[in-house]
């Protein structure tokens, strides 16, 4: 599944990093956070977030679902930083990614398919009585 980076069209900001199948899928995540038609996004090559160093231990206890401690610590994202791919991403060091704008697709309202044939006016049929 495609990584994307997703920033706002008019100062550049930063609007996250996406995994998603498609842009189509893309916009619908991205619909959650902010408005799509003042995004865009690229699609980025092979890298990740990284935390330099040694692994960043997650404080997290598994355990029966409805025992669970749903006050979950925060990750420690301060010390996080992206792959050096992506970076040169951000920064504009790869001239061949082109930066593509957003857009949602509209999804028409459901609507009832239409008949095959026309309708004709009801018939009664008989039904004959079952034998003893």
């Amino acid at each position: 599944m495609p990584a994307y980076l997703v920033r706002s069209i008019d100062n550049h900001r930063i609007v996250g990093f996406f995994f998603a199948e498609d842009p189509r899928n893309l916009a619908l995540a991205v619909h959650d956070w902010t408005d799509t038609d003042s995004c865009e996004y690229v699609q980025l090559p092979g890298g990740g977030i990284v935390w330099a160093g040694s692994a960043v231990p997650v404080p997290m206890n598994p355990g029966i679902e409805n025992e669970a401690d749903w006050n979950m610590p925060e990750l420690p994202f301060a010390s996080a930083t992206v792959s050096e791919t992506w970076l040169n991403v951000l920064y504009g060091y790869t001239p061949k990614l082109r930066w593509m704008k957003l857009r949602a697709e509209k999804r028409p309202e459901p609507t009832a398919p239409a008949p095959s044939e026309p309708m004709s006016t009801a018939q009664v049929i008989p039904l004959r009585r079952p034998r003893s």
